[in-house]
């Protein structure tokens, strides 16, 4: 379903919203059965079960393999199964009116393989000579082995100049002066270029200042090279590898350490003119506490839009909308509080993952809230993991998850399904404070249809600014 929202077309006050969430959320009655979940009657499933979501015509009644489905409000079902493995055959019969129409899906579970796991060959460089390339991409990830699963280290600017000790299948190993590991996939990378010697970089005294967004740290230095960037508690450490200092003239590692005695906002390293750049939000310090969101600058992400439809619920709603609803109304009501409000989208449209997280560092966001609504992937069941969860990756963000999610438990009165370390692009950053929000479930019956009501939504938007505020407040103390 693909819905395009009238916002130009309707008056941004109570009764336009109204028209919108109508137009959204009432859609064409079903006429017959429609599966939404499993999209196809033929599938190949490597989960122990699956799910059928979809609806019926109203009135009707439906069976899987002979056994009576609930059928919830406005004529949808979510029934979870078992799979057994091999061929599992389910017959869904509806019936209206004495009539019957009958679906067949053909689900094979695929026996475990045990397959042995691949060996990487690795293939060192020529002796006395050296591996020398260039990140090709923004956000270039390094990670501590060759593989996608392994736990990233950092992620560096395009530009960045790395020195490579030798490869492993499509990974390239830097090399660095340290027993750690580090690894980058040949998809950031130029190709390399062998040089007989290895140049490191200058660096010099570094430079202090501020102004009233950010304090800065700034490490002249002659090229890019490979940081990492950590916090601890109240500390940071950015470490700087493939240095030399005229004051330290055996090391080619440099670590700066700050301690802090207030908690840690918003961080983030960039380079400019010739430096790299630490910069750390500064926390109001005039933080009032009966409005203490004036003049907070707040950027809201309101999840997939356009040909993105996140989840689909059973009977064909979709999240992006849904999202969009909640996402305008948190907007309002901070703006109402005095905030600086910037946005992804207001409307429907597609707009690209690191563009958002772009769009918030662009307006100097302080905080960053994505807002979703969750599905489930096969193996789990819709009637036991449901709930609220909030996620989030810097430890910077981790209070500010902790709060949301509790406030909205208390709130709305529904699971709580906690939070979660998760490496998503709109998690990762750590400047602005970045915190992605799972309301509820679009796939559980109960909050799915919840979720459709402008009362819940409203609940959601007053939970998220009420823990905004309790937020500001902590960071006050």
């Amino acid at each position: 379903m693909s819905i395009k929202f009238l916002h130009n077309l309707v008056p941004r006050n109570f009764l336009g919203h109204l028209l919108i969430s109508y137009l959204i959320l009432n859609c064409m009655p079903v006429q017959a059965l429609d599966v939404v979940y499993p999209a196809s009657t033929q599938k190949i499933i490597n989960a122990q079960s699956t799910f059928f979501i979809g609806s019926v015509k109203k009135g009707a009644s439906l069976k899987i393999n002979g056994e009576s489905v609930k059928i919830w409000n406005d004529s949808f079902f979510v029934q979870y199964v078992p799979l057994l493995t091999g061929l599992n055959t389910f017959e869904l019969t509806e019936t209206y009116k004495g009539k019957k129409k009958n679906l067949i899906y053909k689900i094979s579970k695929s026996k475990p393989e045990n397959s042995p796991p691949v060996e990487l060959k690795f293939y060192p460089k020529e002796e006395g000579t050296y591996l020398y390339t260039k990140t090709l991409n923004n956000n270039s990830t390094v990670r501590e082995k060759p593989s996608v699963a392994s736990k990233r280290i950092t992620e560096l600017p395009k530009g960045t100049v790395l020195y490579l000790e030798g490869k492993k299948g499509s990974w390239y190993k830097l090399e660095e002066q340290t027993e750690r590991e580090f690894w980058i996939h040949e998809s950031n990378i130029e190709t390399p270029k062998i040089l007989n010697n290895r140049i490191y970089a200058d660096v010099f005294t570094p430079i202090e200042t501020s102004d009233k967004l950010y304090n800065y740290f700034k490490i002249p230095v002659t090229y890019p090279v490979m940081y990492e960037l950590v916090q601890e508690d109240k500390n940071l450490s950015l470490t700087l590898y493939g240095v030399k200092n005229k004051n330290l003239p055996d090391s080619k590692i440099i670590k700066y350490t700050f301690e802090y005695d207030r908690p840690i906002t918003g961080y983030d390293v960039i380079y400019e003119d010739e430096k790299l750049v630490l910069r750390r939000g500064k926390i109001a310090d005039k933080v009032n506490p009966y409005r203490p969101l004036y003049g907070v600058r707040i950027f809201i992400d309101a999840g997939h839009g356009g040909s993105e439809k996140g989840a689909v619920g059973p009977s064909r709603v979709c999240e992006k909308d849904i999202n969009l609803l909640i996402a305008k109304k948190i907007i309002k009501k901070l703006e109402k509080e005095g905030a600086i409000v910037s946005y992804s989208r207001i409307d429907d449209k597609n707009v690209p993952l690191y563009d958002r997280v772009n769009m918030a560092k662009e307006n100097n966001a302080f905080i960053s809230l994505s807002i979703h609504n969750n599905a489930l992937p096969d193996g789990k069941n819709p009637y036991v993991t449901h709930g609220i969860e909030t996620h989030y990756y810097n430890e910077n963000a981790k209070e500010l998850a902790l709060t949301i999610k509790n406030n909205l438990v208390k709130d709305l009165n529904i699971k709580d399904n906690g939070i979660h370390n998760s490496s998503f692009v709109l998690t990762r950053a750590s400047n602005p404070i970045s915190v992605l929000i799972e309301a509820a479930y679009m796939i559980n019956p109960s909050e799915y249809i919840l979720l459709q009501t402008n009362d819940f939504q409203e609940k959601i938007a007053d939970s998220v600014v009420k823990s905004l505020k309790e937020y500001m407040i902590l960071l006050k103390k």
